[in-house]
């Protein structure tokens, strides 16, 4: 949990500036992008924590390759109208939270960036998983923070208007 919490406040401080500079709220669109930054991991982890014997068969998901088969599939749910919006949205998402995951030291390789050519584990390796949950109160501050600004701005902007 604390991971995907991580995941999901480092997607909102990348994609709210996006959305602000663009003046569009997109919250559905902020919504599949979020739930791209946590796919990778609700589509494998508690599969092989649960039942460790199907992580091979559950790895692939935690992988480009896999979440790009995915997203896309995923993607065909939607109107045609949307649904190159909502596939940019969540293949974003989860680019993001594979390198987010290339900032963690691995302790079993899970960043297998060009599966199924090649096995390498790519990791910049800065923190353990542990040291990045000690940042989520910096996380939730730095977002309320940024919200809170965001809110004061329009609020001034509709009052000079």
């Amino acid at each position: 949990m604390p991971d995907l919490i991580t995941h999901v406040a480092v997607s909102h401080l990348i994609r709210r500036p996006y959305e602000l500079a663009k003046h569009k709220v997109g919250l559905p669109f902020r919504s599949l992008f979020y739930l791209g930054t946590i796919l990778p991991d609700i589509l494998t982890r508690p599969f092989y924590i649960i039942f460790p014997a199907t992580y091979n068969w559950t790895f692939p998901f935690h992988t480009l390759l896999g979440m790009g088969l995915t997203t896309l599939l995923l993607s065909q749910f939607f109107d045609a109208a949307i649904r190159k919006r909502a596939f940019i949205n969540l293949a974003g998402g989860a680019t993001l939270h594979f390198i987010v995951d290339a900032l963690q030291i691995q302790i079993h390789g899970n960043n297998f960036w060009l599966f199924p050519f090649s096995w390498k584990n790519f990791s910049y390796g800065l923190a353990t998983a542990g040291q990045m949950i000690e940042y989520i109160p910096y996380w939730i501050i730095g977002i309320i923070i940024f919200e809170s600004m965001v809110y004061l701005i329009r609020k001034k902007r509709q009052v000079h208007s």
